[in-house]
């Protein structure tokens, strides 16, 4: 068992390092290849959008198909990422083609996450114990020193070192992918699922998820602009970079003991109180006088984004049918990273360009408060049973 955990923990490592020079640099890249702020924001916008119609399209194959694995799948998107990533750090294409191949490599490599969950959440319904949070926290923790390492090898070189960092973390990836069973239940694949049949058939799970990504895109507006606000407050890119790394870093505690507190609480309360350290957090970051209070802020990430993201990881394992696992972790990655990223990133771009960073803030400060309040209301409907252990986790 300690095998598998170690394994997957590696595989998670891996993983987010190379997601980091895509997600993270997305911007530094882009420049570097001549395209302009407008340009980059047109590719972010429409990659969040692309993710939201992908990710279902993918899963929906994945389901179909007795000869897909998530594994399988995970192996076929990685060298497609790769191969792209690496013809347009090299060879010479106009502006066009680029922000036309950025937009699948981003969009493919988001689409990929329900994968890497169903890859875990599998092995857990065939037997194996593994502690999802615990992988997820080391990616977080090897996300954040990739963003620092990147940033240091970008100064002494040039951006064209991240897609050899892309390409080194993926071998690493694919070869540990390799050692991992292909765990397919025959038995489930020819039953229908898809995202709409999800939402009608999962109402409390669809509103804590529609909650989420509110307070999600709040969050998200607050991190791409979070250079600003720390410039506004005194600070540099150093203290940007350490603010990034303190906010990934502070995930992994959470996430690592986030199946103890299932065992204890009841999920949707979890929720709930990750809801509640949403406002702690995007109104403390938002309201910020000084550099220490922003990090006091970024501290909070452990508390909400990293509980929020393992409970209703395992939430679609144990509360929703089997047939449903794919496209219930599917429908987490369309409404936090394709929805939620896209209305973070352009709408605060939007309202920070024509009226200002406050504005901005004030925005975040909202729509944090209408994702909280929908969870909040949806987890009332459980009433007493809200303060009840799951039995599922017992």
């Amino acid at each position: 068992m300690k095998h598998i955990q170690m394994k997957y923990n590696l595989l998670q490592i891996a993983f987010w390092m190379a997601s980091c020079t895509i997600l993270g640099y997305i911007a530094v890249f882009l420049k570097y290849k001549g395209l302009s702020n407008t340009e980059i924001g047109i590719v972010s916008g429409i990659s969040c959008l692309m993710n939201m119609i992908l990710g279902p399209y993918l899963s929906t194959m994945c389901v179909k198909s007795a000869s897909l694995s998530s594994r399988k799948m995970l192996t076929l998107l990685f060298i497609c990422v790769g191969l792209m990533f690496v013809s347009i750090t090299f060879i010479p294409l106009p502006k066009i083609i680029i922000m036309l191949v950025y937009i699948l490599v981003y969009s493919l490599n988001v689409s990929s996450v329900p994968f890497l969950s169903m890859l875990c959440m599998d092995l857990i319904r065939t037997g194996s114990y593994l502690n999802f949070g615990l992988s997820r926290g080391l990616g977080s923790v090897a996300y954040a020193s990739t963003a620092m390492l990147s940033g240091f090898l970008i100064d002494l070189f040039n951006p064209v070192v991240l897609s050899m960092i892309y390409s080194l973390s993926s071998v690493v990836f694919l070869v540990i992918l390799f050692t991992f069973p292909t765990v397919k239940d025959k038995g489930v694949i020819n039953e229908k699922s898809s995202i709409v049949s999800i939402i009608f058939k999962y109402k409390l799970f669809f509103f804590l998820l529609l909650g989420f990504t509110f307070t999600f895109a709040a969050s998200t507006a607050l991190s791409t602009y979070l250079i600003d606000i720390v410039k506004n407050l005194g600070g540099n890119n150093s203290f940007y970079g350490i603010a990034i790394f303190f906010m990934a870093a502070s995930e992994m505690p959470i996430m690592a003991i986030t199946p103890r507190l299932m065992k204890r609480f009841n999920s949707v309360l979890l929720i709930a109180i990750a809801a509640f350290f949403y406002i702690v957090r995007n109104y403390t970051i938002a309201l910020a006088g000084n550099l220490p209070i922003l990090l006091i802020g970024m501290a909070c990430q452990s508390l909400s984004y990293a509980l929020t993201t393992g409970v209703i990881t395992y939430y679609v394992t144990y509360h929703l049918e089997e047939k449903d696992h794919m496209m219930g972790q599917t429908l987490i990655a369309v409404m936090t990273s394709g929805l939620g990223s896209m209305i973070g990133n352009v709408l605060g771009g939007v309202i920070s360009d024509h009226y200002g960073l406050s504005s901005m803030l004030m925005f975040a400060r909202i729509i944090t408060l209408v994702g909280a309040i929908i969870i909040f209301v949806a987890a009332a409907t459980k009433g007493k049973a809200l303060f009840k252990k799951d039995k599922h986790y017992n």
